[in-house]
């Protein structure tokens, strides 16, 4: 089968030529190259470590492995075949975490150091705990985010990978009633530069949580996102604990207009919408990446865009149904979704982008 094709459909490149003139000396817009040597199913959970080695996670209780940047893979099956796995961190070629969603102990982490060969089954939530996403630092500390439970935060801490456990004062104030996260893209809790960092929705205000890598408490920040039933931030960047970016907005079927901007940036104590990206509903994953200035990049089953954070202006990537986005530092960005989709990112040769220039 053949391995690859290449993005361009007319939105793609109309947006290239209307923002030909926006760019300058900048780097042009990427572009898509979509796989077609991944199984068929919904890949939701994805964590690039290298230019060649990938892992995906999704349903079936299913994770995957690429070391030659997609063009083979391989599949295993860490615990039942009926488990929802939505959050994959992996540390290198041979050593990941694998998250499962669900309730009535379906919550799960398990843990392979032999490249997928065999997993062990390294913490399994209670039967009334809900777990959304992950966060995984390089020292090997790891944090869980889960649904709150009445006026408990459910959240799983590890220090080295090893031992596991439930966290119930990790947050300077109680849950609001119903708090919890999203379990869309894995990437409602992350880790980068020294901050962690968590989205939750679902309640009455749409809130941030925040703590540097030494601190022993999240801080509450309050978020002008969108709240209430199935509302809020789906995903956050931390840039540091002063500064970072929120996606997110409302999931419900029945809202289809949002009420408010659905991507903003924190800086000096301050929120400040970005432009609004050509996607309709909730976007459920975020990235940022540097490629001769800073790009984010942003996906939810409409489809896949990027905007250009110095120009303000969005580049579409695809109209199909994606659900995260995820980076290993300008090399490798990734994106998955329904249906078997995957496509990793590419940066147009500096000859395309004389050619763009007027």
């Amino acid at each position: 089968m053949a391995m690859t094709k290449l993005v361009r459909n007319a939105c793609c490149a109309a947006a290239l030529l209307s923002g030909a003139s926006t760019f300058g000396s900048a780097a042009a817009p990427p572009e898509l190259e979509i796989l077609d040597t991944i199984k068929e199913q919904h890949w939701i959970g994805i964590s690039p470590v290298s230019r060649n080695t990938i892992w995906v996670a999704g349903e079936n209780g299913t994770v995957a492995r690429s070391t030659d940047a997609g063009k083979s893979w391989q599949y295993f099956q860490p615990g039942p075949d009926d488990l929802q796995f939505r959050d994959i961190e992996a540390i290198d070629d041979r050593r990941a975490y694998a998250m499962s969603v669900g309730d009535g102990g379906q919550s799960r982490i398990y843990y392979t150091e032999n490249g997928g060969n065999s997993w062990r089954l390294r913490y399994r939530g209670e039967g009334d705990s809900f777990f959304n996403c992950m966060a995984l630092a390089p020292s090997g500390e790891a944090w869980v985010y889960g649904d709150s439970v009445g006026d408990e935060w459910r959240m799983v801490r590890s220090a080295d990978g090893r031992n596991w456990m439930q966290v119930r004062s990790a947050v300077a104030e109680p849950p609001q009633s119903n708090e919890g996260g999203f379990a869309s893209s894995g990437s409602c809790a992350r880790f980068n530069n020294d901050t962690w960092m968590i989205a939750t929705g679902n309640a009455d205000k749409a809130r941030v949580l925040v703590k540097g890598s030494f601190g022993i408490r999240f801080k509450v920040i309050d978020a002008p996102m969108q709240a209430g039933p199935m509302a809020g931030i789906t995903s956050v960047w931390p840039d540091d604990e002063d500064n970072f970016y929120i996606a997110g907005g409302s999931l419900s079927e029945e809202s289809d207009e949002q009420e408010a901007s659905r991507l903003w940036h924190y800086s000096n104590e301050e929120f400040k919408a970005l432009p609004e990206p050509p996607l309709s509903g909730a976007l459920y994953s975020l990235s940022k990446v540097s490629h001769e200035g800073d790009w984010l990049l942003t996906s939810n089953p409409q489809g896949a865009t990027a905007l250009n954070v110095g120009s303000g202006q969005w580049y579409p990537l695809s109209d199909k149904n994606i659900w995260n986005v995820q980076c290993h530092g300008d090399i490798s960005c990734w994106f998955v979704g329904k249906d078997g989709f995957i496509a990793r990112l590419l940066w147009q040769p500096a000859s395309s982008k004389e050619q763009a220039l007027p």
